[in-house]
């Protein structure tokens, strides 16, 4: 692993630390193993992404572990929500984000908090959400946009041909078992009207 690497992984795991929340060993070891093959990007932050970030084209995907500030503060105010929502995961152009949502005597769950206020689980095991990344999404702005596929919403941004991100899927099936399915929609732990993610925000915030 590079200088860069080790001291984002470093970082990144602190935030963990400090809110007394383990990430799970599975989705380390799938993000160290896009480290160690140089997929660091450093730019106005750095970031851990999904896709090469060599290629001559530059990033084609908002989708990468990162560190964003005050996330959960401007979301839910000074509610003391920091150790229980953690978010790791950009996941949009227009600043949505991925987080590990962790109540005591629950799983925990990966859920994702929209730009726009949608709010849902998305994973409630660290293999899904490994699936779901290993994918090749260039975004995840919610419900509606992993009822595509990855193709599809890459050739509707992009006049070239789809690469999937063939170290991720490589990572995925040896982590999990499994390849990362052709559409993430029929995937989802909860349909609208039942996840508990969005029960959550609804009560918390007042919405």
């Amino acid at each position: 692993m590079t200088t860069t690497y080790a001291a984002f992984r470093t970082a990144f795991l602190a935030r963990f630390e400090a809110a007394g929340v383990t990430l799970d060993p599975l989705l380390l070891r799938f993000m160290d193993g896009l480290g160690a093959a140089g997929h660091v990007h450093i730019g106005g932050e750095t970031v851990v992404t999904i896709k090469d970030p060599t290629r001559p084209e530059g990033l084609t995907s908002d989708v990468y572990f990162c560190q964003p500030p005050d996330l959960v503060r401007h979301w839910f105010g000074e509610g003391g929500y920091d150790d229980q929502i953690i978010p790791f995961l950009h996941a949009s152009s227009t600043g949505s984000y991925i987080a590990l949502w962790q109540v005591e005597g629950q799983p925990q769950r990966y859920v994702f908090l929209g730009d726009e206020g949608e709010c849902l689980t998305l994973a409630e095991s660290a293999s899904d959400l490994i699936r779901l990344l290993a994918m090749g999404y260039i975004e995840i702005y919610g419900r509606n946009s992993l009822a595509e596929t990855p193709e599809e919403q890459f050739e509707d941004s992009f006049d070239e041909e789809f690469s999937p991100p063939d170290l991720a899927r490589m990572l995925c099936l040896e982590l999990t078992g499994q390849v990362p399915p052709e559409s993430f929609a029929p995937h989802l732990p909860y349909g609208p009207g039942e996840d508990p993610f969005d029960a959550f925000v609804t009560q918390v915030t007042g919405g």
